[in-house]
């Protein structure tokens, strides 16, 4: 199974929870930790790359942390990735408008 059948599959999974039809996991852990600096540094390339970039998750996620992981521990760590994906995005947008007022 290749990496991205992983990926659509997970997204499957967390998409039935949403709607219900599919039990909740209650555990949580945080598998990036806010002081990533390697990560901001691929969100930050990410963001700054002029071309449509086609698969960003497989692009910030870990292959090697992710192949090692259950099937529940790849859901929340794609899970917690996106989460600190989208906080990096908004910080650095942020950043980046207010210095363009402030000029």
């Amino acid at each position: 199974m290749s990496n991205n059948d992983v990926l659509r599959s997970i997204a499957q999974k967390a998409k039935r929870r949403l709607v219900g039809r599919e039990n909740v996991p209650q555990a949580r852990i945080k598998v990036i930790s806010n002081e990533d600096e390697d990560f901001k540094s691929r969100v930050e390339n990410l963001l700054s790359q002029k071309d449509v970039v086609t698969n960003p998750v497989h692009y910030l996620i870990d292959d090697k942390i992710f192949n090692v992981l259950d099937g529940n521990a790849k859901e929340r760590y794609l899970l917690s990735t996106l989460d600190k994906y989208n906080s990096l995005r908004n910080q650095i947008e942020n950043v980046s408008s207010y210095s363009r007022f402030c000029m």
